[in-house]
């Protein structure tokens, strides 16, 4: 490994340095007084040195607060997207960055780069250096020392600048860093090693002076046994939903996307920062929350602590303190540190309450075959309409470019679909491999984008972004017996699966699908599941509340149907698609017959906003649902915090 480049640089010097990189870049310095210290282009304000830390995070120099994500416009018969990923400030130089924050940049790269990169933040990143410059002192509340992340910088940063007596250490750890010594290579005097036992000895010496230091070598085993802890809903009670603790945090990376209309024929995409600390934020469709006040509070403390962590091997605090000093109702994450330890000490013998997460991350460099890019869908024709039910509605769509079909990959669960001008909606995929040249979407309506996507007709323009997330398996089904299990619009997911199994049909043991309703009228598939019953080895069984001639129905749940079926429970797959509540008690019932919890494959349908793990409305520990699933063994499930 190559030894980093060390320089030196005489403090009287330094304005001369930030003057001759504004020339060809704009330098951001930090400037104000107090707690209000902001970057702001060099000449605009007095830059000072005299803080403690930035008042927001740099990261929204890289991730703004809101920003565009494509514009889109009906012309000539069709809608045309632009994304609008580049259209943003360029060759930017932010100095006075301190570790915790070069740490969250470090954090931020890793997270918006890898896995469906971001092109957003990547561009602007690109056109980005940050010099970091180590503090010298603590704040009330900064504790980077207890959780590695500091006192000094080590991460994130092209320069580091440590100031010394009468003149500025500089360490090069970039390529960019180093262009940087070259644009003003006359201020800088290179160094040898020797001078890094120096900066070594002021270090030890400024973690000294910290006034916080805690010991968190056992803390993920404390949080384990106070998982359901009394503190809990004390911190909850609390919490007035404000969101400053996110706004101010260098790792938070939530957003959300909406939509901004400009008229009938134009508008954008646009996303903003979001927080998990909001009631929505989890919310699903027909208002269904599967959060608390108390495991949202909990949640943002384990995302901190543990989550982020567990996924990516960077510390998710990084200590900066910014969200105790918000906080208006002093929600101190550093005494929730304390109740945790403090309560874990008097109850030592406490069970551990959701201690294993790590399922199955999916943590890969992925990128979906798109003309526009990872947030701009593609144009789309809904070339035909089919009412399934009195609320649910069949669309099939063709992509306006050809080669998007010849190039289709049939991997994933749903797509995003996009109504320009009033959103995006995730839709689970109920066709086949096969079915390559015509795209097709079964949905209930039961939302605002919904409502608009059921009342469109043959001809209309829509966008496709997809497919995402991880599907049910299909050659490790092979041999074994099946059961599919769904309600109204849960059977879509689940066609993807019965579709190719019914034609080859051959190649497995005994095949029930089980479709239950509260009408026979509501049941989606009806035509199909006539189909499917002429399979010898495939038998369509109902449970229908209500009373009907048209199918021999049973009345009651479709639970009490398993224990009839005469299976070799050991051989025996199970795809079910419901509720978490449902999928639960069928769960159950499945594993009493004799089912292994790996057997019976379940799909988790929740909020998902952007389909590529980025947003975090869908994050269930250290998950990602729309990356990581929607699809899970009911033991993976298992495994998930007990809200779910």
């Amino acid at each position: 490994m190559e030894k980093t480049k060390l320089y030196t640089l005489d403090s009287a010097r330094l304005d001369e340095v930030l003057n001759r990189w504004n020339q060809s870049s704009t330098v951001y310095v930090p400037t104000g007084k107090g707690r209000d210290i902001q970057l702001k282009p060099l000449g605009q304000g007095e830059r000072t040195e005299d803080y403690i830390n930035l008042t927001l995070p740099v990261k929204e120099m890289v991730f703004q607060q809101k920003e565009g994500l494509f514009q889109w416009q009906r012309k000539e018969g069709t809608i045309q997207v632009e994304g609008l990923a580049h259209q943003h400030s360029k060759n930017r130089i932010l100095y006075g960055v301190r570790a915790c924050d070069t740490y969250g940049i470090a954090y931020t790269d890793r997270f918006f780069l890898r896995e469906f990169p971001d092109p957003n933040y990547g561009s602007r990143r690109a056109d980005t250096a940050i010099v970091a410059v180590n503090c010298l002192r603590a704040g009330k509340h900064c504790f980077c020392t207890s959780v590695g992340t500091g006192v000094f910088s080590t991460l994130g940063h092209d320069l580091a600048f440590t100031p010394m007596e009468s003149f500025y250490l500089v360490e090069v750890r970039t390529p960019k860093g180093e262009e940087l010594i070259e644009a003003a290579a006359a201020c800088f005097q290179e160094v040898d090693e020797k001078i890094l036992e120096a900066k070594d000895a002021l270090q030890k010496t400024v973690e000294d002076r910290f006034p916080l230091k805690m010991d968190l070598t056992n803390l993920w085993e404390d949080m384990a046994r106070t998982f359901d802890a009394d503190f809990w809903l004390d911190e909850a009670n609390a919490c007035i939903g404000c969101t400053g603790c996110t706004n101010v945090c260098p790792t938070c990376t939530c957003f959300n996307v909406v939509e901004e209309k400009i008229d009938e024929e134009q508008g954008r995409r646009v996303r903003y920062w979001d927080s998990c600390q909001s009631a929505h934020f989890t919310r699903n469709a027909e208002y269904h929350n599967p959060r608390d006040a108390v495991s949202r509070v909990r949640y943002r403390i384990y995302d901190k602590l543990k989550y982020i962590e567990e996924r990516f091997g960077f510390k998710g605090c990084s200590g900066c303190g910014r969200c105790t000093d918000v906080c208006p109702t002093y929600i101190s994450i550093i005494d929730i540190i304390g109740s945790i330890q403090k309560t874990a000490r008097e109850n030592p013998q406490a069970p551990a309450v959701h201690q294993t997460t790590k399922l199955r991350h999916e943590i890969m460099d992925r990128e979906i075959k798109s003309q526009n890019g990872l947030f701009t869908p593609d144009v789309a024709t809904i070339t035909r309409v089919r009412q399934e039910t009195p609320d649910i509605k069949r669309l099939f769509m063709k992509y306006e470019d050809p080669e998007m079909h010849r190039h289709y990959e049939h991997k994933g669960q749903f797509f995003q679909v996009t109504v320009f001008g009033e959103g995006e909606v995730p839709l689970s995929i109920p066709f086949g491999p096969d079915q390559t040249d015509e795209l097709v979407f079964d949905f209930k309506n039961v939302g605002s984008v919904t409502d608009t996507l059921f009342k469109m007709k043959e001809g209309d323009i829509v966008g496709l972004r997809g497919p995402y997330g991880r599907a049910f398996p299909y050659e490790s089904l092979k041999g074994r017996n099946l059961i599919f299990i769904g309600s109204g619009v849960a059977m879509a997911p689940l066609r993807t699966v019965i579709e190719p199994v019914m034609k080859h049909a051959e190649e497995f043991r005994q095949i029930y699908v089980m479709a239950s309703a509260l009408q026979y009228e509501k049941l989606l598939y009806k035509d199909e599941m006539k189909e499917w019953a002429k399979v010898p080895n495939l038998t369509v069984l109902y449970a229908i509340k209500e009373p009907t001639d048209q199918v021999a129905a049973y009345k009651g749940y479709v639970n009490d149907l398993l224990p009839g079926l005469d299976l070799d429970w050991a051989s025996t797959t199970a795809l079910v698609c419901a509720s978490p509540e449902r999928i639960k008690k069928v769960a159950r019932d499945l594993m009493d017959l004799g089912m292994k919890p790996d057997e019976i494959l379940v799909t988790l349908e929740t909020h998902m906003r952007c389909g590529a793990g980025k947003c975090g409305h869908c994050k269930v520990d250290s998950h990602y649902m729309c990356v990581d699933g929607p699809v899970f063994t009911y033991q993976e499930m298992m495994a998930l915090p007990p809200e779910y």
